[in-house]
């Protein structure tokens, strides 16, 4: 009950409209899964998805707020995996979990991955609407607060020194990154002779001991 009156009932005409914003991203998503991702068009979608390219401006104003849409629904997904973990386990190994988690998930949704990444240039975040932007800020803050309990629960236990949140979520951030970039655009075995999951196991692990051997 809402304001004493039960929730309208989803009509047939709003479940057809989601379905067909659902097969636009998925559209999107299967042109976005290759290395020249950027420079597909909305032309392609439309015609991926067998619509007209009218169609998709009914849903999405700009490919930018395609964009915005996979990444947004990306995040969700990362939150929901980082939910899932125990974290009445030691701080490190929670942090292992997490960092492996979004290993996982990076590396599983490669297009989702490149696309949320993309969305966090600055250029990018201007050209959005206010109530995009918004939706963008909720994220960050769900973020630093899931990310900040396990930090804060390292900090009183004294086996992370204290810092500034943003200060070890930034390291934590910019390794991840790098990372990803590393395994997306060179032949990790060629080049540290590790295969992608020894890397992987390898940043894990530098990764934990750099946030928790930091000096206060």
């Amino acid at each position: 009950m809402a304001n004493g009156r039960s929730m309208q009932p989803i009509t047939r005409k709003e479940r057809d409209f989601a379905r067909r914003e659902q097969e636009i991203l998925d559209a999107a998503l299967s042109l976005f899964n290759n290395p020249s991702w950027e420079q597909v068009t909305v032309d392609q979608i439309a015609k991926e998805a067998e619509i007209g390219k009218g169609t998709v401006y009914k849903h999405f104003s700009s490919k930018d707020e395609i964009y915005a849409c996979i990444a947004l629904e990306f995040h969700e997904r990362l939150l929901a995996n980082f939910k899932m973990i125990n974290h009445d386990q030691p701080v490190d190994q929670v942090m292992r979990e997490v960092i492996r988690h979004s290993f996982t998930l990076y590396l599983d949704c490669q297009a989702h991955a490149r696309v949320s990444l993309y969305c966090k240039r600055a250029d990018y975040v201007e050209r959005l609407s206010e109530v995009y932007q918004d939706k963008f800020d909720q994220v960050e803050k769900s973020f630093e607060a899931s990310i900040g309990s396990i930090l804060e629960t390292g900090i009183e236990q004294g086996v992370i020194p204290k810092r500034p949140y943003h200060h070890l979520i930034i390291g934590l951030e910019a390794t991840f990154e790098g990372a990803m970039s590393m395994i997306w655009n060179t032949d990790i075995s060629c080049r540290s002779q590790l295969e992608q999951d020894e890397f992987i196991t390898v940043i894990s692990e530098y990764m934990v001991a750099g946030l928790m051997g930091l000096r206060a």
